[in-house]
């Protein structure tokens, strides 16, 4: 990809080639570089690793084989960071193997469950889960057809779930609740250190042997807008 100017911004894939070629927000150069018909903010230095021309291959292991994409800042986390770190997503999705990516996320899972305990945030995502759906049922126009032991023991999960009788709960049209780790992610206050401690984790218990020296040296750059 090529900016206005024909200076080169960085190496992209054919979907997001076609992405602004359909738009007329670019035109062919050649068979492969494709020129931007305006001025992109991407269009500045950007470091030394969006340079790269990035190999299919583990960065952990080098295999080639059975690749999928690994994202050093858990998505579940990313979405609700500030735009800027959402715009710097490419740079911490990774092509980890299969194997590779499964022993990774075991230590990964950990730090989750370790983040919940530190901050205090108790996961009741299946709970929310049942809430939402027996709500749904017994308010239903066929709540009637349920079996008398069943609609008995959605009423007592809701009424325990919400300390009130069965009426009032009822009585909302729906439910909204924050997920835990919309929860979590209130209170972190320190997001460039959240995501530095996770690319520090990725290293620490990836190991990866195969990325690039310039991922190492782009990884404690300070994000701005």
């Amino acid at each position: 990809m090529l900016s206005i100017k024909g200076k080169f911004l960085a190496y992209v894939d054919t979907k997001r080639m076609e992405w602004y070629l359909d738009r007329d927000l670019a035109i062919m150069v050649n068979d492969k570089d494709f020129q931007l018909t305006f001025i992109s903010k991407g269009d500045k230095d950007r470091g030394k690793y969006y340079n790269l021309a990035l190999t299919n291959n583990c960065v952990i292991c080098g295999i080639e084989d059975n690749l999928t994409k690994h994202h050093v800042i858990p998505h579940q986390y990313r979405k609700y960071m500030p735009i800027e770190y959402k715009s710097k997503a490419s740079f911490d999705v990774l092509c980890l193997c299969l194997d590779c990516h499964h022993q990774y996320e075991v230590f990964a899972d950990k730090l989750k469950n370790e983040l919940l305990v530190k901050y205090n945030i108790i996961d009741n995502s299946k709970q929310v889960q049942k809430v939402l759906k027996f709500h749904k049922t017994l308010n239903s126009l066929h709540a009637h057809k349920i079996p008398q032991k069943k609609t008995s023991q959605m009423v007592e999960f809701l009424e325990e779930f919400f300390n009130a009788p069965i009426e009032e709960v009822l009585e909302v049209d729906g439910y909204e609740f924050e997920s835990f780790t919309e929860l979590l992610m209130k209170k972190i206050k320190n997001i460039e250190g959240f995501v530095i401690m996770w690319r520090k984790h990725f290293i620490e218990y990836g190991k990866p042997k195969f990325l690039p020296q310039e991922w190492y040296d782009e990884m404690y750059k300070v994000f701005r807008i």
